[in-house]
């Protein structure tokens, strides 16, 4: 049973994290890099290590199909297996769990919607001007296969539209992007730079209008999917991309969701061993969905991973326990470092910090300040935070003039498992740098 929200306390899990209970020079380890990926529980780990142990075999079963033999370990896999894919649809609330590909992560996931959906010269994507990489570089790429085929260096495929001034979704900006000739809709859900995210209401609302006008809704859930309840069918949502290693779950292990007539009109993008029914000198015929997009030997010990990520995260802590805890926490935090930016340092997104989730990041036009404050973070107090541009290179370069630097930008992101404590320790470095910046951008000279 879930953790009631209100009284949740992260002393009621830290124990289970094996990693929290390492020190180095007496000191405990402070995880804030939670945004890029989060820490294993006990379970999620012993679970991984169980298929190694007990029944390391080749898979290759879809849904009810035994695959490739019914021996004895391969049948304890297969039933992993489906036990897997049935609760990844049911957090996602697809309406089966054929409409669930594995991946090794959202960016996969992301490239087989964008490569697999056959545009032609004409049709348009559109998305936000802050996208991650992963949701921005697939459909460039598309843009220059199109422009190729249609000789036209100049032509326009993908189209973008503007945020309000705090970095908040602006919902009249996304729709009026929105065109007779638009194919696909690819958005962000949450930012991963600043915790922004777009509101369920919303979310329907672009789905209706992109649905209006012939098209999909490619949804990038990798922020949202670890942190509260997502439902496909309620959002109207026709593919969505997330990561499991963001919700306590091992890496390379990602998941596609799309609609089954959505995901039955897409291309394979890698094809080969295990994606077909059959094979003859001159042609191919492939496995409906969801086996035609899974090439090769795939993760199993990954897919026994994320099915005990899931129960712990959704089934032992809550979505609900999760948000609250997030939205407690960088309130904190926010009320912490607010007074103390002045010159030196700008909170980037809107300042309410219930609008950021668990997302706080600092900008500076110095990038030795910046290197300073993480360095003395690890240092003194083994605070680990994340530097750089966040796979948000384009927003940041057209936004802040950014070309050049790649580190002028901190980024601190909770999880259910932190502590106010935590962020205190994390606070009084950034203080203690501020009272003489001089000297701590000096130390690491």
């Amino acid at each position: 049973m879930p953790m009631a929200a209100d009284s949740f306390d992260p002393q009621a899990v830290r124990g289970d994290f094996p990693s929290l209970a390492r020190l180095r020079g007496g000191k405990p380890p402070i995880y804030l890099n939670n945004t890029c990926m989060t820490l294993r529980p006990r379970p999620v780990i012993e679970a991984i290590t169980a298929y190694y142990a007990e029944f390391p075999t080749c898979g290759g079963g879809r849904l009810d199909a035994q695959g490739r033999s019914s021996n004895w370990f391969q049948g304890e896999l297969h039933e992993h297996e489906v036990e897997s894919r049935r609760l990844m649809a049911e957090l996602l609330g697809a309406a089966s769990p054929s409409e669930i590909v594995w991946t090794r992560n959202a960016t996969e996931a992301l490239n087989i919607v964008a490569h697999g959906l056959q545009l032609e010269p004409g049709d348009e994507v559109v998305g936000c001007v802050r996208e991650h990489n992963s949701n921005l570089v697939p459909w460039l790429e598309v843009e220059r296969e199109l422009r190729a085929r249609a000789g036209d260096p100049e032509l326009v495929v993908r189209r973008t539209f503007d945020l309000k001034p705090d970095g908040a979704f602006d919902l009249a900006q996304a729709l009026e992007a929105i065109s007779p000739r638009t194919r696909v809709l690819a958005i962000g859900h949450a930012s991963n730079l600043d915790g922004t995210r777009i509101s369920d209401e919303d979310l329907k609302t672009l789905a209706d209008r992109v649905h209006a006008v012939g098209g999909v809704l490619v949804l990038d859930a990798a922020q949202t999917v670890p942190h509260r309840h997502v439902d496909v069918q309620a959002l109207g949502v026709d593919f969505l991309a997330c990561s499991i290693h963001k919700m306590c779950g091992p890496t390379a292990m990602g998941a596609l969701y799309g609609r089954k007539e959505s995901l039955t009109a897409l291309r394979p993008f890698i094809v080969g061993g295990d994606t077909v029914s059959d094979t003859w000198l001159d042609r191919v015929e492939y496995k409906l969905p969801p086996g035609r997009f899974e090439a090769g030997l795939q993760h199993y010990a990954g897919m026994v991973g994320t099915a005990a990520a899931i129960r712990y995260v959704r089934d032992h802590v809550g979505f609900e326990a999760i948000e609250a805890h997030e939205r407690r926490l960088n309130r904190h935090l926010t009320h912490r470092l607010l007074p103390l930016l002045g010159d030196h340092l700008q909170l980037l997104g809107p300042v309410d910090a219930d609008q950021r989730g668990g997302v706080l990041t600092l900008a500076s036009h110095s990038g030795a300040l910046i290197n300073a404050i993480e360095r003395q973070a690890d240092r003194q107090a083994n605070v680990m935070v994340r530097v750089g541009m966040f796979c948000s290179n384009a927003y940041l370069h057209e936004r802040f003039d950014t070309r050049g630097s790649a580190a002028n930008n901190l980024r601190v992101s909770v999880y259910f498992y932190n502590t106010l404590d935590e962020l205190d320790v994390f606070a009084d470095v950034v203080e203690g740098v501020l009272a003489d910046p001089v000297a701590a951008m000096d130390e690491g000279a």
